[in-house]
């Protein structure tokens, strides 16, 4: 018989808001094609509220561009073997330094901290446990999967939340908005959406931290309840949703042929190995991914 097990309580409860963000993107300020205030106008015209500029090796200032309606994030795209983000920092920190000093330092100044683009940086899973102050990773960087195929890094995210790694995951688009880097550095490719209690830095900054969101290219959750040894949700149209842990065990719930899913929950047999994370695939072949979901 199967041990009991429950789950932690979600972090998406509450009151909230689904905030649309991004926190990868380039400007003139390193190698983009656009200046601050046209990168800001560019994600705001997508429908974001939320953007932070990481340009390399630099904190570009954009929090003037923060209004009633968005909220721009001072951020770094801090650089150094393996790179890391910095968002909601004031300074880049040296990038000479070990991933662990330069994430310690950049956590220190209130930053949210994020693997940039694992695969790319030929990252191996020992790397990032040895890490503490990493807060998550990029599952998805959209610019390095269409322009060099190595920009999804799922497995590499469960190898670690299977030994025991607490790691969000991040998608974003690594837009550079530079017409020499052709399409594949266009805005709006992949993003986060946040379950935030307001539209305000403190409250985005927040509800990163805590796992708060999911990542996508399109599809959305519209509710993920969490009680018990039970996960229920409800989702836009998708033709897969799939339950995911470390290990053999998994569950695919397709949709009959012709038709969408709209909802799922975690069948009952499902015995978990220390988490459970969801993805959703569309009809294009479009996913999201939830955060996981730790056994308790």
């Amino acid at each position: 018989m199967d041990d009991p097990f429950t789950f932690e309580p979600s972090p998406l409860d509450g009151p909230g808001q689904w905030l649309k963000a991004g926190f990868h993107c380039h400007t003139v300020n390193s190698d983009g094609g656009m200046s601050p205030a046209e990168t800001v106008s560019c994600y705001r015209a997508r429908g974001y509220h939320c953007i932070g500029i990481t340009d390399h090796f630099t904190v570009t200032p954009i929090e003037q561009f923060s209004d009633e309606s968005f909220i721009a994030i001072d951020a770094t795209e801090n650089g150094g073997n393996p790179d890391i983000i910095g968002v909601g920092v004031s300074t880049a920190v040296p990038e000479k330094e070990p991933l662990a000093q330069r994430a310690k330092a950049l956590s220190e100044q209130g930053g949210f901290t994020i693997a940039a683009h694992p695969t790319y940086c030929a990252v191996t899973p020992d790397v990032y446990l040895d890490c503490p102050d990493l807060m998550a990773m990029e599952i998805l960087n959209a610019y390095c999967d269409e322009a060099y195929t190595n920009g999804l890094a799922t497995e590499l995210w469960d190898m670690l939340l299977g030994q025991g790694k607490r790691i969000w995951g991040v998608a974003g688009d690594d837009a550079h908005l530079n017409p020499q880097k052709r399409y594949y550095s266009d805005a709006g490719k992949a993003w986060v959406e946040i379950w935030a209690k307001e539209l305000s830095r403190e409250a985005i900054l927040e509800a990163l931290k805590k796992g708060a969101f999911f990542s996508t290219q399109g599809p959305r959750f519209q509710s993920i309840a969490v009680q018990g040894a039970q996960i229920q949700l409800t989702c836009t149209p998708v033709v897969q949703v799939r339950w995911r842990t470390f290990g053999k065990v998994g569950f695919v719930d397709y949709a009959p042929s012709g038709e969408n899913l709209t909802r799922s929950e975690l069948p009952e047999w499902f015995q978990p190995n220390a988490f459970v994370r969801i993805e959703l695939v569309d009809a294009q072949g479009k996913k999201a991914w939830s955060n996981p979901f730790f056994v308790s």
